[in-house]
């Protein structure tokens, strides 16, 4: 089997569904077409994976989900110019957790390309942090009991 040919649902590099990520930066980017698109670049929780969420400004949709996405992890939809904007990308560059929201879309051609979207994770983390101070609790007991 090839790492290169076309995509196929195994070959997708996340599986469709909720991911708590952490966001690395942010940028503005030009499209081969020439499109302003701003670029989210965020590492996984979980499994440490990196990757990016981007919005190309070519219709209202991806123009709504850039200004979630602002909202989400910079605390304002649209930054009133781009130093406010690089400002806070730079102020909040691995501290702004969010949920990543993968949906799978097929094309008419048949291929599939993965929508990444971005929306508040404070719950997610929440329950992610409880977890994780239950792990630490049951280990910190079984280590009393051995002792």
């Amino acid at each position: 089997m090839s790492i290169f040919g076309s995509k196929f649902q195994n070959d997708l590099p996340f599986k469709e569904g909720e991911y708590l990520a952490t966001m690395l930066r942010m940028d503005w980017k030009d499209t081969k077409a020439g499109d302003p698109m701003m670029v989210v670049e965020f590492v996984t929780t979980e499994c440490r994976r990196i990757g990016k969420v981007m919005f190309p400004q070519v219709n209202a949709f991806f123009e709504d989900e850039a200004k979630q996405a602002c909202q989400v992890l910079l605390g304002v939809a649209e930054p009133e110019d781009f130093e406010t904007f690089f400002k806070l990308a730079h102020q909040r560059a691995s501290r702004s957790i969010f949920k990543l929201l993968v949906k799978n879309h097929q094309k008419p051609d048949g291929n599939i390309t993965q929508n990444f979207l971005v929306r508040d994770g404070e719950q997610m983390f929440s329950d992610w942090l409880d977890k994780q101070i239950d792990k630490e609790e049951l280990r910190r007991g079984l280590a009393m009991e051995r002792a």
